[in-house]
Formats: structure tokens, C-alpha cells, sequence
């Protein structure tokens, strides 16, 4: 056709059907730049939503992990504080404080908890929370930001507290754990002659950290199962 038209010397027509070729190929090109462009953003919103359903899931076990652990937690914090009272009754002697150190008071405390995080961890690493709506994204970063920062507070004071438990357990038996049996010489020996000034102000010192612990501990839980609830609702609705 081109042959035709320049043989006819009828430059117009030539140059209209040249000007058509362009754009039919231009259209092709963003026909098929359209479709790749949709196939990416589906591919996008697939694992955007796939992280999303694997978050949902890591906030739910969690929340079951909190609730198992919780009264374990609870009992140690109560039990502590029992004995603190008993201490700080008027009618407590020496006797009182050796008897619970050397035969009651566990200085242990229970592992933190060890969350899911993979999910989140993916979703910050491969960029792909700029993907989400503006709320439910600064949603999902508040929620961890506090968590780790919760976290953070329980992990120095649990490295503070360690400090403690080594020095006590350097100084000290105690035969509430059944690791912890020295046998009747090593015993006798170590409380024999021990320092009852050095003793109290050693229960007073460990038994307020596990105070500690345990009321940064309750927060952090409390925070956690409230606001992971929340989070798992807005998830669930985007979903949807």
C-alpha cells in the first residue's frame, strides 16, 4: 500500500496511513504495558494479602500463648508477694526471712514470652506495607513499636534482675528447686554463720525485681491481647 501511494505521489494519504501504523503500535505497546502493570499489582496484592493472612495468624497465636502463660506468671507474682508480706510482718523474726530464703523463695523467673514477628519482619523488609491503606499500615507499626519498646523495658530489667540472682546464688542455697539441691554439707555450711543484715537486704533486692518484672510484664500482656485483637478486626476487614 505504501508502494501504491508514493506511486500515486499522493503524499497525504501516505502520510495519514504512516501516522496510523505509529499509533496502532503505540497502542499495542501501552495495551501491553496495561496488562503487565496488572499482572504485577495482583501479583503485589497477592503476597501483600498472603503476609496480611500469616500476620492475622501470628497475632492469634500469640494471644493463645499469652493466655496459657499468663496464670503461671500470676502464680509467681502472687507467690512472691505472700512472702514478701510474711517478711514485712510485724510479727516476722530472723527465723521468718532464713526459713523462707533457705527453704521457699525460688529466685528463678519465668522465660518471656517469644513471639511471632516472621510475618511482620517480611512485610517492613520487603517494602511491602507501603502497599497498605494509610490507617491500617500506621496501625500495624504502632502496635509493634510499642510492643518492642515494652519488650525492650522487661529485657533490661530481666538483664538487671540476672545480676542479682548470680550474686545470690553465688552466696546463697536454697532448696525450692529441685536443680538447686547441694546436699546437706554445703548447706549446713553456707547457713551455719549466714549475715542477716546481707540476707535481708538480698530478698529485698531480688523480691522487688520480680515485682517489677511482673508489673512490666502485665502491661506488655495486657497491651498485647487488647490491641492484637483490634488489629486482627482492621486486618480482617481490609481482607474482606
Amino acid at each position: 500500500m505504501r508502494k501504491s501511494l508514493i506511486a500515486q505521489d499522493v503524499l497525504k494519504k501516505y502520510i495519514l496511513y504512516a501516522i496510523g501504523e505509529i499509533v496502532l503500535v503505540v497502542l499495542g505497546i501501552l495495551i501491553a504495558l496495561q496488562i503487565n502493570n496488572w499482572n504485577e499489582n495482583k501479583k503485589t496484592n497477592d503476597e501483600v494479602n498472603d503476609l496480611l493472612l500469616a500476620l492475622k495468624e501470628d497475632l492469634i497465636q500469640d494471644t493463645l500463648l499469652i493466655s496459657e502463660k499468663r496464670s503461671f506468671i500470676i502464680d509467681q507474682y502472687t507467690f512472691n508477694e505472700s512472702l514478701r508480706a510474711r517478711v514485712a510482718n510485724p510479727n516476722a523474726t530472723v527465723d521468718t526471712l532464713i526459713e523462707i530464703m533457705h527453704h521457699e523463695f525460688n529466685p528463678n523467673w519465668s522465660e518471656q514470652i517469644t513471639y511471632n514477628i516472621n510475618s511482620y519482619n517480611s512485610l517492613i523488609q520487603t517494602g511491602l506495607i507501603e502497599n497498605l491503606p494509610k490507617k491500617l499500615k500506621a496501625t500495624i507499626k504502632n502496635f509493634y513499636n510499642r510492643k518492642f519498646n515494652l519488650r525492650s523495658r522487661i529485657n533490661r530489667t530481666t538483664n538487671d534482675y540476672q545480676g542479682k540472682i548470680t550474686s545470690y546464688v553465688d552466696t546463697y542455697t536454697f532448696g525450692s528447686t529441685k536443680i538447686h539441691d547441694q546436699g546437706p554439707l554445703i548447706d549446713r555450711l553456707v547457713w551455719e554463720k549466714v549475715d542477716h543484715a546481707h540476707l535481708a537486704a538480698t530478698f529485698q533486692g531480688i523480691s522487688n525485681f520480680k515485682r517489677i518484672l511482673f508489673n512490666e510484664t502485665k502491661v506488655e500482656m495486657e497491651f498485647s491481647i487488647t490491641n492484637s485483637r483490634a488489629l486482627i478486626e482492621e486486618i480482617e476487614g481490609y481482607l474482606e
